[in-house]
């Protein structure tokens, strides 16, 4: 992070070879700025980065998907719909319905306190042993992959491969020895210090 920087208001990314979304530069509390990524309810988004994403997992071996609701819900939908019968999807919160219920404390930093991550083994089950491709929206200081890979030795299932739109603050090809594919790359201006 370059505090001492002058940002520009808006910083441009490629979703596809010809599809750019320009993000604004946002305060998130405290003084403490982020380009401003959210994809949800933003259906051309996932589709074009889906497309784009799976091309550059072709040669990768997992099974199926597993993300964390709800930024990078439609992302995961979009790029299961193609080949795949069912993906796997952690959840915020804990449901009445989930059998056998495991979870796991994650941190973000667009989240100030501390998140859990839920999931059934009505869901989980058939996804244990298995090798999975981990999708998100935006990797950053890589405290959802630390949880979700926390997540897959709880459950039972291993992450061999890393899919997101973008990274941020560190450009990455991998992450702990997994590969990790990225569409596009955002700066992380993050607290300003400027002296006028």
């Amino acid at each position: 992070m370059d505090n001492n920087k002058c940002w520009p208001e808006v910083w441009s990314v490629k979703l596809g070879h010809d599809y750019e979304v320009k993000l604004p530069l946002m305060d998130i509390g405290g003084g403490f700025r982020i380009y401003s990524f959210d994809m949800t309810g933003e259906a051309e988004w996932n589709i074009t980065a889906a497309k784009e994403l799976g091309r550059r997992l072709k040669d990768h071996d997992f099974y199926s998907f597993v993300t964390v609701q709800t930024k990078s819900s439609g992302l995961a939908q979009a790029i299961a719909s193609s080949s795949y019968k069912s993906y796997l999807e952690l959840r915020k919160s804990r449901k009445s319905f989930m059998k056998d219920p495991r979870h796991i404390v994650v941190k973000s930093i667009t989240t100030e306190e501390e998140q859990e991550l839920w999931i059934g083994r009505e869901k989980y089950e058939k996804f244990q042993g298995k090798k999975l491709c981990f999708i998100d929206d935006v990797v950053s200081t890589g405290g959802t992959i630390e949880a979700v890979m926390a997540m897959a030795g709880e459950i039972g299932f291993e992450i061999s491969v890393i899919a997101c739109v973008l990274t941020e603050g560190e450009k990455r090809i991998e992450y702990k020895g997994i590969p990790l594919i990225s569409l596009d790359h955002i700066p992380l201006p993050g607290k300003s210090r400027f002296i006028r």
